[in-house]
């Protein structure tokens, strides 16, 4: 007969073990993944059928407690019970659990902008209302007390937010068998947000005809009120349809001025995808003006040095009295294109509004030479001769 394991971890072989399972005895687990977080988890037969019950981050519950968790849980099961109907997990443990999970496929981890911005939300919207609960027993009513009051305060983008994260929480108690029914915590949150007032209608970026970008571009240009630095950005923000914040945090090391090519980094862009955006001659004289001011990292800094805020361009504009946004030059560009009959690929590529698997069908070439003559007609239409 086999020996029976008991006790054959310590805590330091906790503390130090790499990715794995560990077994310490009484169906107890240790379990150690590819990006570090190590969770318990205690195997045991119950009503004849094999279960894996989750007791938490060993970061969370120490070897000696998830110990007595599991001889808990096993006397349980021997008398004919379940010991997932005795553990009484919150919704708040349930949270915490999950997160730790998911940071594992974040990009960055725990401390990544993702698990940021998780933590705050539930703490903000959904802790205080939920995190008592045991996470069995939350149901659409429970959801709907989350939820409602967002809605109701037009706050939207955060109400679907926070609906996809109790979703999430309840998905995964459902895997570890802390809820009744697989499937009911999504229909939970589902039934609730067909419930709310929809969103208002999208308010889209206040934009010029492309008719009038060249004389707001005139405009800016020598504006007594407007710093040289931020007239460069503007006018380059113009040229390459480009989002502001690109612009912003430009720097020179991605200019190939040989190859008249912008590439963008792919943690500088908004679908997180490198993007190469071909230079006109205009935008190559501006790049030339900025480089003649400034011998730091930035393109368009600031006149202190440090990157320029996105107020700094949007209070230009309005003190050139120009109706348009920066943002609003990229709609001037796609509404240009579609009137000069451009290919819409090829618009859409200069967006960067094409998605991955598009990007992924056209190879590494990205149809960058093929957009480089649409770059050069928009500037040869927005620029005067001469500057």
């Amino acid at each position: 007969m086999p020996k029976l394991l008991r006790n054959a971890l310590s805590a330091q072989q906790v503390r130090h073990a790499g990715p794995g399972s560990y077994v310490d005895g009484n169906g107890l687990m240790l379990r150690v993944r590819d990006g570090g977080s190590r969770t318990w988890v205690q195997r045991l037969m119950v009503h004849g059928r094999r279960v894996d019950i989750g007791l938490g981050s060993a970061e969370l519950v120490r070897l000696a407690d998830a110990r007595r968790i599991a001889a808990d849980n096993r006397a349980v099961a021997r008398t004919g019970g379940d010991p997932r109907r005795a553990r009484a997990v919150t919704f708040a443990e349930a949270e915490r659990r999950a997160s730790t999970e998911k940071a594992d496929i974040w990009k960055g981890g725990a401390a990544s902008k993702t698990a940021r911005d998780w933590r705050a939300s539930m703490d903000a919207y959904v802790l205080p209302q939920l995190g008592r609960m045991h996470v069995g027993a939350v149901a659409s009513a429970d959801v709907k007390r989350v939820l409602r009051p967002l809605a109701m305060a037009g706050k939207h983008a955060v109400m679907r937010m926070a609906a996809g994260r109790i979703a999430a929480v309840l998905e995964w108690a459902e895997v570890e068998n802390l809820r009744e029914h697989a499937g009911s915590g999504r229909a939970a949150v589902e039934a609730v947000t067909r419930t709310l007032p929809k969103a208002a209608a999208v308010r889209h970026h206040q934009a010029l005809h492309f008719s009038d970008v060249g004389a707001a571009l005139a405009a800016v240009d020598g504006h007594p009120r407007i710093k040289p630095a931020v007239q460069l950005a503007i006018k380059f923000i113009a040229l390459t349809a480009a989002r502001g914040v690109e612009v912003r945090r430009a720097t020179w090391d991605e200019f190939d001025f040989d190859a008249a090519i912008w590439t963008v980094p792919a943690e500088h862009m908004k679908r997180a995808r490198e993007h190469r955006v071909p230079l006109s001659t205009g935008a190559l004289a501006v790049l030339e003006k900025a480089r003649g001011r400034c011998a730091g990292k930035l393109a368009f800094p600031s006149p202190k040095g440090t990157q320029m805020r996105g107020t700094m361009v949007a209070d230009s504009l309005r003190a050139a009295r120009i109706g348009t946004s920066a943002h609003g030059f990229r709609s001037s560009f796609k509404d240009w294109a579609r009137h000069q009959g451009v290919d819409e690929l090829h618009s859409e590529f200069a967006l960067a509004h094409v998605e991955a698997k598009t990007v992924a069908a056209y190879g590494r070439d990205d149809l960058v030479e093929l957009r480089r003559p649409v770059m050069q007609a928009w500037c040869d239409f927005i620029v005067r001769p001469g500057d």
